[in-house]
């Protein structure tokens, strides 16, 4: 019997294996090998560096930020995962090239077709172009069908950052992406239904607090930096006092700590403070 992996080679395994699997399924193998790095970028979970690798050969690196992987489902790390790659399609692929960190017509154009919508705010009605884009899953898409293949052959991630990046508020958005995988999954596949389930409404990861940022700017999930802030902060301890949090877009309230760092899962907008 073989020896295990050791966890730094697990983890960085299940990386390359979800961008193997993209890249095969959602883009024809056409992106090229390159570094996938853990990095707590500062209010991003995911960014593209060209070419920021030297030695041996010249490579880019996609880096994905684990402060987020326990405190989102696991949908929302394979979509910014995929999102990222698109960055690394349009710089490779013989088509026109967006400015730095701007998300184009090109880049948007791609990422329908793979089955992401663009949008400056994470739901339906958001610009497709811009600065800081996010996006959503558009359903019966084939990013829809290539996540239920890759977690119905056994993928997973194995560990989470336990202090989390924020406070996840549960989301419906989803809900309906859940009842298109379970009703082709058999109901005697228990451990693959909880999967499917646990991907969409976050999994049960034992979180020891939430880390609170310092910051009050709407966090940018994907950058594509040249040289990124990395930082390693413990949680920020509040006044124990309980505070009314309102998602100005569509009206969600909250109460947490005066000191919370808390996004509305349906609109992707930080939640202030009245």
């Amino acid at each position: 019997m073989g020896q295990p992996k050791k966890p730094t080679i697990k983890a960085y395994t299940e990386l390359q294996q979800a961008y193997d699997y993209f890249n095969q399924t959602l883009f024809d193998n056409d992106l090229p090998d390159l570094i996938i790095t853990l990095q707590r970028g500062k209010n991003t979970m995911g960014y593209f560096s060209p070419e920021r690798f030297v030695g041996e050969s010249k490579l880019s690196e996609l880096a994905m930020n684990p402060d987020y992987f326990g405190s989102y489902p696991l949908i929302e790390t394979l979509s910014t995962l995929v999102h990222e790659m698109v960055h690394v399609w349009q710089y490779y692929m013989p088509v026109k090239k967006a400015r730095k960190g701007y998300h184009d017509q090109v880049w948007a154009e791609k990422m329908e077709q793979i089955g992401l919508m663009p949008s400056s705010t994470g739901r339906e009605g958001g610009k497709k172009t811009g600065q800081q884009m996010n996006e959503y899953i558009i359903r019966g898409g084939r990013f829809q069908t290539a996540v239920y293949d890759l977690l119905k052959n056994g993928f997973s991630i194995s560990w989470y950052d336990r202090w989390g990046a924020e406070q996840y508020i549960p989301s419906k958005r989803y809900e309906a992406i859940l009842d298109d995988w379970l009703r082709v999954t058999p109901d005697n596949e228990q451990q693959l239904i909880d999967k499917l389930t646990r991907t969409i409404q976050k999994d049960e990861v034992q979180l020891i607090n939430i880390k609170e940022s310092e910051s009050q700017n709407v966090p940018d999930r994907h950058q594509e930096e040249e040289e990124p802030e990395i930082t390693v902060r413990p949680p920020i301890k509040g006044t124990g006092t309980r505070a009314k949090f309102t998602c100005s877009a569509c009206g969600l309230n909250v109460w947490a700590k005066p000191s919370a760092n808390i996004l509305c899962g349906d609109c992707g907008v930080r939640l202030e403070i009245i």
